[in-house]
């Protein structure tokens, strides 16, 4: 039987996996440096990402666009040199290459009705970003043996250096590097969010690195140390993920690591090694959580310190009684052996503490004053409800709340309804929302990845990106299940783990407007993609010297048109604001360099009405509000859902005394935001204006600053 085993496990063995490959299908040295060199460079862009509060907004999207750019024109180079990269993979991943590449073509084609046609253009260019992403870490895959292991420690590295400068804004808080960096961050609010700047995303990225702790810690081939440094990290990750009172984050992890503990093969000492980090972790939670100085808004510095030394004396502590506790188990699982009769037994003791858990939770909630009934109902109202919640009170972690997740569900719901095919284009959901909204709350996603491809690119589009995401899944579940059950399989574990957390949390969150949690997430997909197919020599598949010169000259097109439709957006927003600075003196000679600023900001981005937007503003500092009015009719026509555009024709309208028009133009902006108060004032103004006799009071144009 254990001949049996070992040679099923040879043919399970995927032949680009792990130091245990096939010498006969063996990388090739430089293959091994290009692929090396890759992976780093795609670690440092999640690196980047991170600390770059997310890779969210402008210009540091673009910067990180631009890298991955410059990347993939030399991984291209790379592929085509002798002994270089590989690009292979199996028919289930290429099917969701060309989902995923369809997705953004349809994209990109939904600017021809889109209702916001620039952040459509923008959208695109994300889409193909990740699409870049994901081609560039199957190379990866393909092209190194130890690609796996490589990424899933480098990521975890990465999850490590963010949860360091996350919980040092808590224990440290007066650490600063003049220039570099501060940790003085939680003065306002206390609630952990940053590098990342959004406290989900970072509780989703440390969620996402947890397993690759587990898995060297549950290693018995790892040196001892290495697993107690994992231990502590896993420790480190818990904590900042709490003081982010994130409970969706608190979910995708639970997921993550029973997909861990279930795949392992090691279950058991999966178990007793995260219930010890669970018994070092609660101490310190609970004293963070519990202290007020940690907690509330608006305390000083000093007495912030005070609490996080206070607060780094409990953690030394457990870290400590974990690190003399996890070399005894260490000790112990060296020297103990557990019969499948004890297996059986502990199997049944488990099942036995969940059921009595649950009957004590169930007990508890029928004897409290509302009942198992008025508790259900009480949840799901709380769910449902719109209202102004608190994000800093640490007992948001045990509420049903959905912090207004439900109101923002169903106006993507009711948006998808109305355009079940197409959708509103990508990208468009912050213009979308202002339609359906029945409140003043102001949303640009709407906290659901399936249901913003719903809305924003219809069932095609949503058919195309979900299904990519499902097949990459599927592709990693398959390599994962390739691989030797021992140590070699663990790595690609917790690449599949961190996928799935991600998975999860983009069904309740913005994630995949996230490049810092997207990427890495892509990352892990695609490496796992690439391992599915075994690795052949470069050399013995190189093509003539001319197909290859033109395969990289079309690379080489191809990228240097994806820079170009990342770069303009970002020049013509440049310009625009520019021209607003270069005005704002007011004096002819600026307002004259302004306004051919924004002139030519409005051509180089023909989807964005920003530019004529800025020259309508400078026309009225100029005084002349007539050609202001054809910039605003100009901008009407270029993007008819810009609600702003059509109050600043409404008042530019005020202004010239055509009352008929201001009307009009404001009943647009009211049509596209009927929560809108500004809207709603110019409408009255220029009514009252309308029906007053001419010359009366009423008439009299009231001064408007003008944004």
């Amino acid at each position: 039987m254990p001949s049996v085993r070992l040679e099923r496990a040879a043919e399970d063995r995927p032949a680009g996996a792990g130091s245990q490959a096939s010498s006969a299908h063996g990388e090739s040295a430089s293959a091994g440096v290009w692929g090396r060199v890759l992976a780093i460079a795609l670690l440092l862009i999640c690196l980047y990402a991170a600390f770059a509060h997310g890779a969210v907004s402008s210009p540091v999207e673009e910067r990180v666009q631009l890298a991955l750019a410059l990347i993939g024109l030399l991984a291209a180079v790379g592929w085509q040199w002798r002994g270089g990269l590989a690009l292979r993979a199996p028919g289930i991943v290429w099917a969701a290459v060309a989902l995923l590449t369809s997705f953004a073509f349809w994209s990109g084609m939904t600017v021809l009705w889109s209702v916001a046609p620039d952040r459509t253009w923008t959208e695109c260019n994300r889409v193909i970003t990740y699409c870049l992403v994901l081609v560039l870490a199957l190379a990866v895959g393909a092209s190194l043996r130890r690609a796996v292991a490589l990424v899933a420690g480098g990521l975890l590295l990465v999850c490590l250096a963010v949860a360091a400068y996350a919980l040092g804004q808590k224990l440290v808080p007066g650490l600063h590097l003049a220039g570099v960096f501060t940790l003085n961050q939680t003065a306002l609010l206390p609630r952990l969010q940053e590098p990342l700047g959004y406290w989900n995303a970072l509780a989703l990225l440390l969620a996402m690195g947890i397993p690759g702790a587990l898995v060297i810690l549950v290693d018995r081939d790892r040196p001892d140390g290495l697993r107690l440094a994992a231990a502590t990290a896993i420790v480190t990750m818990l904590l900042t993920i709490g003081f982010t009172y994130s409970r969706g984050a608190v979910l995708a992890l639970v997921l993550a690591v029973a997909l861990t503990v279930a795949l392992s093969g090691a279950w058991l000492r999966c178990l007793m090694w995260l219930a010890a980090v669970l018994i070092a972790t609660t101490p310190v939670m609970l004293v963070g959580l519990n202290s007020y100085r940690l907690t509330a808004l608006g305390v000083g510095l000093s007495a912030r310190e005070r609490a996080g030394g206070e607060l780094i004396v409990v953690l030394g502590a457990c870290l400590l009684l974990l690190v003399v506790g996890g070399r005894g188990l260490i000790r112990r699982e060296r020297n103990t052996t557990v019969s499948p009769a004890a297996v059986r037994t502990i199997v049944q003791g488990l099942i036995a503490a969940a059921v009595l858990a649950v009957a004590v939770a169930v007990i508890g909630v029928a004897v409290s004053s509302r009942g198992l009934g008025g508790t259900a109902s009480h949840a799901w109202s709380s769910f449902t409800a719109t209202r102004t919640i608190s994000v800093n009170d640490p007992s948001r972690l045990l509420s049903a709340d959905s912090e207004n997740r439900w109101v923002w569900w169903k106006e993507a719901a009711g948006a998808f309804s109305d355009r079940p095919l197409q959708g509103w284009g990508a990208g468009s959901f912050g213009v979308v929302h202002l339609l359906y909204r029945r409140d003043t709350l102001s949303v640009q996603q709407p906290h659901s990845l399936p249901l913003q491809f719903l809305a924003e690119t219809g069932l095609v589009g949503a058919t195309l990106g979900l299904g990519a995401l499902l097949l990459l899944l599927a592709a990693g579940l398959r390599a994962v299940r390739r691989f030797p059950l021992s140590t070699t399989r663990l790595p690609a574990i917790s690449l599949l783990a961190a996928a799935a957390a991600y998975a999860v949390h983009s069904l309740f969150d913005w994630d995949w407007d996230i490049p810092a949690v997207t990427i890495p997430a892509l990352l892990a997909l695609g490496v796992l993609g690439g391992t599915l197919v075994a690795p052949v020599r470069p050399s013995a598949r190189r093509l003539p010297a001319a197909r290859r010169a033109g395969s990289l000259a079309l690379s080489a097109i191809c990228l240097a048109a994806f820079a170009a439709s990342v770069a303009m957006p970002r020049i013509a927003a440049a310009d625009a604001g520019h021209a607003l600075l270069l005005a704002a003196s007011g004096r002819p000679g600026s307002l004259a360099s302004g306004l051919h600023q924004a002139r030519l900001s409005s051509r180089i981005d023909p989807l964005s009405d920003a530019g004529l937007l800025a020259a309508a503003t400078i026309q009225l500092h100029r005084g002349d509000p007539a050609t202001a009015r054809a910039d605003l009719i100009s901008a009407v026509r270029r993007e008819p859902s810009d609600e702003q555009a059509w109050q600043e024709l409404s008042y530019t309208d005020f202004t010239l005394r055509n009352y008929v028009e201001s009307v009009v133009a404001a009943q647009h902006a009211l049509t596209l935001d009927p929560e809108g108060q500004s809207a709603l004032s110019d409408a009255q103004r220029a009514a009252l204006s309308l029906a007053a006799p001419a010359g009366s009071a009423t008439a009299t144009v009231t001064p408007r600053s003008v944004p």
